[in-house]
């Protein structure tokens, strides 16, 4: 069964009401904290990584809650701010963004070719059931350019020899069955540091069975990096054979935790969740959860970074502790803004704030902590920048009382009317364009 919801769809009137007992897979999972679902099911990824240190907490908020309605064999299905798919059981969840109106999820689509530096236009868009399976595939050179920047994953491997060179352990009992009457081989094992594993030839078996998939092959070849790696892997697995590929997935079901290949995790998780597709979908059994998700915060703030950083705003990074500001004198209180520069410090937010006409109607926090940035960089101009699902004919802007700093709402209007893919790239590029001249016009 397949069930396609918006995120953060609390309280409104499409979120759908669903039979009961055709959503009963989820009720385990429902009101967990990404946190908690994370640490049971190690087939389930989440964008950023580390949620622990994510500033928007997503660990600590749920995919989805079950409610109650006033049939008691009908219930709604409410979710937070992530999205992406996950399944469960024989229950396929696909959670697109809000602010995507339109019926191929354009817009999640978009954010990644952004933040993962991707050329989508060769690729194919649809919403059938195929899709899911398209959209993980297309997230696997991410994962491996990341790998393999911290070098071809080696561990230790027992080889079988049978030549007259022993360097290694004799092997009686095949040493008889082979070399009996003896003719100068001998049957040893040797243990060897190889790049040849089973982490490699997990990562070699999914590249090979994407080849045979059309969506597959153009993710391949999306880009020169990509290509370069998928050779690095080929090149260092000359053992593979295609017939292993049952074992190999079986040896790799135990997740590797290793101290310094520590992004191969990811990737290994993702390349079983390709190489399992056709037979599993999502999940094997009741209990397993797979799926891939993304924190909306975290990806519109990383979106909106492509468009800032090419007009001399610095984005913090708070996990690699790196473009910090003081609050107090003493260096403390440090602070990760999402984007400032000499003049002007903007916050981030995927929110609906493009129908307030006055920047006090946003949630007070939010006021308050832009209001510090604004004294700690001694700038006197402030804003957030969020999604729109309407043309902005102005940009909101308030004085704060006594004092020349102001605080806007600026705004990204999202394509709606988009047939294409490529065409709605080129509509969000112009959109892009008049964000930016509404920027500026409240810089100078």
């Amino acid at each position: 069964m397949r069930i396609n919801l918006t995120d953060n769809n609390i309280g409104q009137s499409d979120a759908g009401t669903f039979c009961r007992k055709d959503v009963s897979a989820l009720f385990p999972i429902a009101d967990k904290t990404i946190a908690e679902l994370c640490r049971e099911n190690e087939n389930l990824l989440i964008f950023p990584y580390s949620i622990e240190t994510s500033d928007d907490r997503i660990g600590e908020s749920s995919v989805m809650s079950i409610l109650n309605t006033d049939d008691p064999e009908m219930v709604r299905i409410s979710t937070g701010n992530v999205m992406g798919f996950i399944g469960v059981d024989n229950l396929q969840i696909k959670i697109q963004s809000r602010f995507d109106l339109g019926r191929d999820d354009f817009l999640l689509h978009y954010m990644l070719q952004k933040v993962l530096s991707f050329n989508l236009f060769d690729l194919s868009h649809n919403n059938e059931q195929e899709d899911v399976f398209d959209f993980i595939m297309f997230m696997f050179p991410y994962f491996l350019k990341a790998a393999l920047r911290q070098g071809i994953y080696r561990e230790y491997q027992n080889y079988l020899h049978n030549d007259a060179n022993l360097k290694g352990t004799i092997d009686v009992g095949r040493h008889i069955a082979k070399n009996i009457p003896f003719v100068g081989n001998i049957a040893y094992s040797k243990r060897e540091y190889s790049h040849d594993n089973n982490m490699t030839e997990l990562i070699r078996h999914t590249i090979e069975f994407m080849k045979t998939k059309k969506y597959g092959q153009a993710v391949l070849n999306i880009d020169r990096e990509t290509i370069e790696n998928v050779n690095t892997i080929v090149e260092h697995t000359p053992l593979f054979n295609k017939s292993d590929r049952n074992s190999i997935i079986s040896k790799n079901l135990r997740m590797k935790t290793h101290p310094y290949y520590t992004e191969y995790r990811s990737l290994q998780t993702l390349c079983l969740q390709i190489l399992r597709m056709e037979e599993v979908k999502y999940g094997e059994s009741d209990e397993e959860i797979c799926g891939i998700l993304f924190d909306g915060a975290w990806l519109w703030e990383e979106y909106v970074n492509t468009i800032l950083c090419k007009h001399g705003f610095t984005h913090p990074e708070n996990k690699l502790r790196k473009g910090g500001i003081y609050l107090f004198e003493g260096h403390s209180g440090i602070r990760y803004p999402d984007f400032y520069n000499e003049q002007m410090v903007l916050d981030a937010k995927y929110k609906r704030l493009g129908s307030y006409e006055k920047v006090s109607k946003v949630d007070r926090d939010d006021i308050h902590q832009v209001i510090a940035y604004l004294s700690a960089l001694h700038v006197n101009r402030g804003g957030f920048i969020t999604p729109l699902e309407m043309p902005q004919t102005k940009v909101p802007t308030s004085r704060l009382n006594g004092s020349i700093s102001t605080l806007s709402i600026f705004g990204i209007e999202i394509s709606n009317t988009s047939s294409s893919y490529e065409e709605f790239c080129r509509i969000m590029e112009e959109k892009e364009l008049i964000f930016v001249k509404s920027l500026v016009s409240k810089i100078f």
